[in-house]
């Protein structure tokens, strides 16, 4: 039905032809006000924009319709305005003055450009969590600063929330909606406001009060992540009837994917009972702050685990280098054990391995925290004789209760154990080659991040053991299969979470996965009519490949929505320079281009590439495009050119224009999918390495 109200917005429409006729544009009212343009329609009149010549400033003006108002609603919002004129807050449009202009009343306000939240949900259906939070916890902020001086919106719904360009959004109208009649309530009095936004006890006679504005806070905020209110209806008196006696939908069956946490707030706010509600719109505002500090807590937790694991593999790593120096076995593990031993915290470390020539025995020595002393134990006896039988981790708190636990070894050594953590050396063939063993962790027992951590070692130290020869292969793979594990582990930070739709473009994206890893990551920006691109690449070893791009990603990201390609990339290379980047922004019939240490984005048309304007020099190679329906963009990573289209010995061709001319009359994430179909066939189109392809055409 309806979202109209007595409460003139942006997005509303004047009441009835010939009832209001809009000021022409440069009308001087009162001698001070000059009319700029109609900003929209309401209940009471006309909002102009409006310059105020006194004092040389943009302002809205409202007309108050006389025939709308009543003598005592007059005097009602005479005194609404002069409580209104009290509420500064930066999250509230402020009202300046009641005034009589020509013979009619006018309230003029403070101009602020930018969309109203209805206008954006319009456009986005949802809004993103991080963006709609931002704004839902201002919109609080600044209905409580009206609250504690007494005044109410009565009238809150997205259509009178603007927002400006930097994501400010700004309350319009307090106090200041005029009666209705679109219900009368169990005491015959008029309810204002709008029929969807209005609580249950407003609509049975109830005052309003902050609690009724708070019910429309909640519908706000359940229409901004659900994308609808939670009643609706054709029929106002059907409507009303359905609020009155119906539970509101709970917000978990709109979005189930939205966290526990959030759809609690939802449902709390648009409560039946007023008293279930939030108390006020502080509390409301701070139980989204921290809803949103508990969601930081679990991703820097994440984030934080994923680190110490990186930076103990790491060190394992770079304590590896040493190798290539000796080619003792013994040296080899005792360097790894030594790692272990001091990164968990443990007193003391053994490494069995299995005796060469035979399956049934395990021979280990104490080799840090310890003398050496050579240890002879059968498979399937003892902690370490489980571990190699079983292949699998035991973390033990208390040794002498654990049955599996051989004292012996304890006499032979002279050492007390209290605590064990085991796992197996396995081969990246699968085979077991030995254990290692910690002892007694200083001060609490092994933990499970303890236990990740000893499979790493367990799997370094079965390739340090799989023989002279190979040693410094299988460390150099084993740190570049660590460094890339790491890097893999982060690759949804570096790319959209979403793939977005850009009203007048049509854009996808495609990862092709090859044997070799390339540090690869994307950005994208789009509004109606607009659409920015990023491609970036690092090069050399992973670990320090994936601080380059996470910082060139975040400089990007930061850029790309107002700044031209060059910039964009100039930017880039300036703080990261062993940093390939490739940006476009299209915008209208317009397209720019620009690349540095990577392969420039090139635009086809009919299949064939279309000639660049030049662009002027520099570092960054740069270009540009007048552009027609149907042209397609495609910015490809170094990987593309050695793309091979067939079986060795084939000829090559080009992957980039037999996509351009498969691509017309289909949706580009379709083209992208066959064109990667038969690249799975084994050995009919592998790459030299990992490639990522944005592709973008006007529709």
């Amino acid at each position: 039905m309806s979202r109209e109200s007595e409460s003139p917005t942006r997005d509303g429409k004047a009441s009835g032809p010939g009832e209001d006729r809009p000021l022409r544009r440069g009308t001087l009212l009162g001698g001070r006000y000059r009319i700029d343009s109609v900003l929209g329609y309401g209940g009471m009149g006309v909002v102009y924009r409006a310059r105020d010549i006194k004092l040389d400033q943009d302002i809205a003006l409202k007309r108050i319709r006389p025939d709308r108002m009543s003598p005592e609603r007059q005097e009602t919002l005479r005194r609404e305005i002069i409580l209104s004129r009290r509420v500064t807050h930066e999250n509230v449009c402020r009202v300046f003055d009641l005034v009589e202009l020509n013979g009619e009343g006018f309230v003029s306000m403070e101009y602020l450009p930018g969309r109203t939240l209805k206008q954006i949900e319009n456009q986005e259906k949802v809004l993103p969590l991080g963006r709609g939070l931002s704004i839902a916890k201002k919109i609080c902020r600044g209905l409580a600063a009206a609250h504690r001086i007494g005044v109410l919106h009565r009238d809150l719904k997205p259509e009178n929330v603007i927002v400006s360009e930097d994501g400010t959004p700004r309350l319009m109208d307090f106090g200041i909606a005029v009666e209705s009649a679109l219900y009368h309530g169990e005491r015959g009095d008029t309810v204002p406001g709008t029929p969807q936004f209005l609580a249950p006890e407003l609509l049975r006679g109830e005052a309003p009060s902050v609690r009724t504005d708070l019910y429309a806070m909640g519908v706000l905020l359940y229409e901004m992540f659900t994308g609808q209110v939670p009643f609706d209806d054709t029929d106002t008196a059907r409507l009303v009837r359905r609020i009155l006696s119906e539970a509101p939908r709970p917000a978990g069956k709109l979005r189930p994917d939205l966290p526990a946490e959030l759809l609690g707030i939802l449902d709390r706010s648009i409560a039946t009972d007023p008293e279930a509600r939030f108390p006020d719109a502080d509390s409301l505002g701070d139980a989204m702050s921290a809803f949103e500090g508990e969601v930081l807590d679990r991703v820097l937790a994440e984030v934080s685990v994923t680190r110490s694991k990186m930076v103990k593999l790491m060190v394992i790593l770079e304590a590896n280098k040493s190798l290539a120096a000796t080619f003792d076995p013994t040296e080899t593990l005792k360097i790894i054990l030594r790692t272990a031993t001091s990164e968990t915290d443990a007193e003391r470390g053994t490494i069995f391995l299995k005796e060469p020539g035979t399956a049934e025995e395990l021979v280990g020595q104490i080799l840090e925290g310890g003398s050496i002393a050579p240890i002879r134990l059968p498979i399937g006896r003892g902690i370490a004789g489980t571990v190699a039988q079983t292949g699998k981790t035991i973390n033990i708190p208390d040794a002498y209760a654990d049955p599996r636990f051989d004292s012996a070894t304890d006499a032979l050594s002279g050492f007390q154990t209290r605590s064990l953590l085991a796992a197996p050396l396995t081969t990246p063939q699968g085979e077991i080659v030995g254990v290692v063993e910690l002892l007694n962790k200083r001060l609490t027992a092994f933990t499970k991040d303890d236990e990740e951590f000893i499979v790493e070692v367990g799997t370094h130290a079965a390739l340090a053991v799989a023989g002279v020869r190979q040693h410094e292969a299988a460390v150099a793979r084993a740190r570049w299969e660590g460094e890339t594990a790491a890097a893999r582990a982060a690759d949804s930070l570096l790319e959209p979470p979403a793939w977005p739709q850009t009203p007048g473009f049509d854009s996808a994206r495609l990862l092709w996965r090859s044997f070799e890893f390339r540090l690869l990551a994307c950005a994208v920006e789009s509004a109606p009519g607009r659409l920015a691109l990023l491609l970036l690449e690092a090069g050399g070893a992973p670990a320090e490949g994936l601080g380059v791009l996470a910082r060139a990603l975040a400089t990007g990201r930061a850029k790309l929505a107002a700044s031209s390609p060059a910039d964009v990339v100039r930017a880039i290379r300036s703080l990261e320079p062993s940093c390939a980047a490739a940006a476009a922004r299209w915008e209208g019939e317009r397209l720019a281009l620009a690349a540095a240490g990577a392969p420039p984005p090139f635009l086809l048309r009919d299949g064939d590439p279309v000639p660049a304007q030049p662009a002027a020099p520099g570092d960054v190679v740069a270009a540009a495009h007048d552009t027609t329906t149907g042209d397609l963009l495609l910015m490809a990573s170094s990987g593309l050119e050695g793309i091979r289209r067939g079986p060795p010995g084939t000829a090559s061709g080009s992957v980039a224009r037999d996509f351009a001319r498969a691509a017309p009359g289909r949706p580009l994430a379709t083209a992208l999918e066959e064109l990667l179909a038969p690249w799975k066939t084994p050995g009919a189109s592998p790459a030299p390495g990992d490639v990522l392809l944005l592709a973008a055409r006007r529709a």
